[in-house]
């Protein structure tokens, strides 16, 4: 079956979650975890986007992006790739780090966020990993709770809570250390959906999923960094570092519901080629 497509606009916000191929405890060392916040960090300062908050359990992770001109796809590509590589060569082994694909659910505003943020800063307390959310150094909890502006962007949500940072902080804090009600931040919520917001937005962004079909070439152009990547795979060219970019083409055609027979067909490859691809 087809998957849907990503609905991706100028300012979306997401909430994002990664998981290790058949649940893999792929960051279980702190190595590897410290590792992916440094590409956070390097991918933030390359695509300009807002890191409102994140988690990195054992085997998954969670963030809240915030895009600003660079789609949320070739943020995770970017992330994901460098990572998948990094494991591979640590661990001296091959084959797929990640589930095939990132989940991302679309946020309506920042009415929204500060919810969103403490679910995913319950993680690790709920797995039984601490005994108190500021336990926990791998997630974005302690930015918060310092006023340490590095790279999660915590004014957004701050500000909101008080003008005075102080109050602010002291604000957060009781509503993070603040009892729950297990319902209030149950998966179904924040994760098993299409849209986190109002009714309204629900319904408008599942009718996006349906309609304005991208042609094949305009998908290949946004997958690709440069004109120059662009035309070598229209030429078919065998370049190994064109992989990725080929393969981020073949899910997000498949997005749109286009056969893998149509997507070979359309940079020259057959359409068992482009499953292949689909499945890295």
């Amino acid at each position: 079956m087809a998957r849907k497509r990503r609905i991706e606009y100028r300012g979306a916000m997401y909430h994002v979650i990664q998981r290790g191929n058949n649940r893999e405890y792929i960051f279980e060392e702190s190595l590897y975890k410290g590792y992916l916040i440094k590409l956070m960090k390097e991918t933030k300062e390359k695509h300009d986007f807002r890191l409102y908050g994140y988690v990195i359990m054992d085997n998954h992770y969670h963030m809240i992006i915030q895009t600003i001109d660079m789609p949320i796809s070739k943020i995770m590509l970017s992330i994901n790739s460098k990572y998948g590589k990094y494991y591979n060569y640590k661990e001296n082994r091959t084959g797929p780090v990640f589930e095939n694909r990132y989940k991302s659910v679309l946020v309506e505003n920042e009415g929204y966020l500060l919810q969103l943020l403490k679910y995913i800063h319950l993680n690790p307390l709920r797995a039984g990993m601490c005994s108190s959310m500021d336990e926990y150094k791998w997630s974005s909890d302690v930015f918060y709770r310092r006023n340490m502006k590095n790279i999660v962007d915590i004014d957004g949500i701050l500000d909101m809570l008080s003008s005075n940072r102080m109050e602010a902080i002291k604000k957060y804090i009781e509503y993070m250390d603040g009892e729950f009600r297990a319902e209030q931040f149950d998966p179904s919520t924040f994760e098993d959906v299409e849209a986190i917001g109002s009714n309204r937005f629900k319904e408008q962004m599942l009718t996006e999923y349906n309609t304005d079909r991208m042609n094949l070439d305009d998908i290949l152009k946004e997958v690709c960094p440069s004109e120059d990547e662009y035309n070598l795979i229209k030429s078919s060219s065998r370049k190994r570092y064109l992989m990725e970019y080929k393969a981020e083409y073949v899910k997000k055609a498949r997005d749109f519901n286009y056969s893998y027979r149509e997507i070979g067909e359309n940079i020259g490859i057959s359409d068992v080629a482009a499953i292949k691809l689909g499945e890295r």
